[in-house]
């Protein structure tokens, strides 16, 4: 029998927990203290440039640069070259232990639970946001979608359905999103706790990341503080986690996979690949893919086959599932199970329509969401990301972590530059936890040149400071005064003396958000989206001669004052369309 050499047999390469390798001194020391500010001077030239390209309040993008974002980077840069003057050194971090996570756990869900009520005004802001509280209230019920009953079967698009399933003739409603967001809502709303989904997943994504940095760095300590200091310290999670958003829930639960992909164990493998179906069905269901992608590109780069081939099989069936979803819900909202549902109803045809109709200004845009995601997050996070990757020659591991941050860039480039509402750039918010790894990577690079490691440590701590008792207070008036204004119009809204209010859908920023509508359609005012009113729709709702009030400037005074909006037109197109419902039969009062 012929014996083959051991050095000829194909052995599995590890170099994912690899110990951290020597690096060249001339590489480290690139990172400077005078090299963050010099990243910040330019991210700030760069966002108040942007802002002279962009149309005034062209979209949310150039909305949130103008008035957030560039101011943000302004105050970061200022409070960069503060902590960098005089910086003296100091000893090594305090060894953290498991009962400080609980801690720094317990202090973030008490500040995202209240910040809810009194920081967003206990307000679904945002469309997103909106639907996953809908469809939560129908999954309390017991029901997979809610049956939609009498004219509205033929006229509901007036009761505002953007980003639900469409129908020709309709037999329920439900949002287009994928459900499991709302399915863990439901879970707590049966307690009257929806809310707290948010901060639960904040708390879940920290304890995550502690057993990820355990598992890449299991004796380094000092790896431990900076990833705490880096999560507890970006104003992007402690925000997002006061919100309805599914980003919390990808941020948790990508980490948990990380967690378990590094334990390399069958189970730990099964664990994840469960941990794998709820991600990609919190929402969309392209985000946790492409963050799964690159680390089983490693396995094929470490010739780990079998794992290889786990994740890749099992990942072609959950997303089979997935995709296969509003297929299943477009048989259930349609009249006729049979009925072929309006074109547009697939993910790949969604993908080819916003590619061909993506804005002009995406790449402005992209730029844009950067600078935002620089502003809402640690004053160190993206230097120390960025620098992390310079390292990528040391480990494959950092080319796995930051390979998902570019397919993501890469791909909503494309398919979605302009990302509309959030904190931060909230496509990146479950990857934050790569960002921070990243981050950590770039910290050893740094600490092990050896120069003047109690300089960085020093510097560590003031931008932490920093980041909480100067920035964090700005972020907070900030979000407040985003959220406050609809939400008050919103309230107003409910205290009408009406059976339908109509609300014109451009007479204020976002003012189409205002008509939400729980769905059974049991509350009063019911909401109307005045362009979606046709010559059917107002003879159905007019013919039992009901109350309809009609929504005007000086309502909507608070969100247009805001965004400082433009010359007044609800009373102008309000005035035209009085007539037509009176004639219909409707009784028109006053929106007070």
């Amino acid at each position: 029998m012929t014996t083959v050499p051991q050095d000829l047999i194909a052995k599995p390469r590890e170099f994912d927990i690899a110990p951290d390798a020597p690096l060249r001194a001339d590489l480290a020391s690139a990172l400077t203290t005078g090299g963050l500010i010099r990243f910040f001077v330019g991210s700030t030239v760069a966002a108040f440039t942007l802002a002279l390209t962009f149309r005034p309040y062209s979209n949310v993008s150039a909305f949130l640069l103008m008035r957030q974002d560039r101011w943000l980077l302004l105050v970061a840069l200022g409070l960069m070259a503060l902590c960098s003057l005089r910086c003296p050194e100091r000893g090594d971090f305090p060894r953290l232990r498991l009962r400080s996570w609980l801690m720094v756990a317990a202090v973030l869900a008490v500040v995202t639970s209240a910040g809810h009520f009194l920081i967003l005004s206990d307000y679904d802001l945002s469309r997103d946001e909106q639907l996953a509280s809908f469809d939560a209230s129908i999954f309390m019920k017991g029901h997979i979608v809610q049956p939609v009953t009498g004219f509205w079967r033929d006229h509901s698009a007036a009761l505002n359905t953007t980003y639900m399933y469409p129908a020709d003739h309709r037999r329920a409603w439900i949002s287009a999103y994928l459900p499991l967001n709302s399915v863990f809502r439901a879970l707590f709303g049966l307690v009257g706790l929806p809310y707290l989904i948010g901060p639960l997943m904040t708390v879940l994504g920290g304890f995550a990341l502690w057993g990820c940095v355990g598992r890449l760095w299991p004796f380094d300590h000092d790896a431990k503080f900076v990833a705490l200091v880096l999560y507890a310290g970006s104003a992007q999670i402690v925000f997002a986690g006061m919100t309805s958003y599914a980003m919390p829930d990808h941020l948790a639960l990508n980490l948990c996979w990380l967690w378990l992909f590094l334990r390399k164990t069958r189970a730990s493998d099964f664990g994840a690949l469960a941990v794998g179906f709820f991600a990609t069905g919190l929402h969309q269901p392209l985000m946790h893919p492409m963050f799964v992608a690159p680390f089983i590109a490693l396995l094929l780069f470490e010739r780990r086959w079998t794992r290889a081939c786990l994740y890749i099989v099992a990942y072609g069936l959950i997303s089979a599932f997935w995709l296969y979803w509003p297929t299943w819900m477009v048989s259930l909202v349609q009249e006729s199970p049979d009925a072929v549902g309006p074109p547009g109803l697939e993910y790949m045809e969604r993908l080819i329509g916003a590619v061909r109709n993506r804005d002009p200004m995406g790449l402005p845009d992209m730029v844009a969401n950067f600078l935002r995601f620089i502003a809402w997050q640690h004053l160190l996070l993206v230097p120390l990301l960025l620098y992390g990757i310079r390292q990528y020659r040391q480990n494959p591991m950092i080319l796995a972590l930051a390979g998902g941050l570019v397919l993501i860039a890469v791909f909503m480039a494309i398919a979605l530059p302009d990302q509309g509402h959030g904190f931060g750039y909230r496509y990146f918010h479950g990857l934050i936890g790569n960002a921070i790894l990243l981050a950590i990577y770039g910290w050893k690079a740094l600490d092990r040149t050896g120069e003047r490691p109690g300089l960085w440590r020093a510097l560590l701590m003031r931008t932490t400071v920093a980041t909480v008792v100067v920035l964090m207070p700005i972020q907070v008036v900030m979000a407040h005064n985003f959220y406050a204004p609809a939400a008050l119009v919103s309230r107003q809204i409910d205290t009408i003396n009406a059976d339908y209010v109509v609300i014109g859908g451009k007479d204020a920023p976002f003012a189409k958000d205002l008509v939400l509508n729980p769905p059974t359609l049991l509350r009063r005012p019911i909401g109307l989206l005045r362009e979606k009113l046709d010559a059917g729709s107002i003879a159905a709702i007019c013919a039992s001669h009901p109350s309809v009030a009609l929504f005007g400037d000086r309502q909507l005074m608070p969100i247009s004052a805001y965004f400082a909006f433009g010359d007044p037109v609800a009373e102008r197109f309000n005035h035209i369309f009085a007539p037509r419902l009176a004639s219909a039969g409707c009784n028109v009062v006053p929106a007070d």
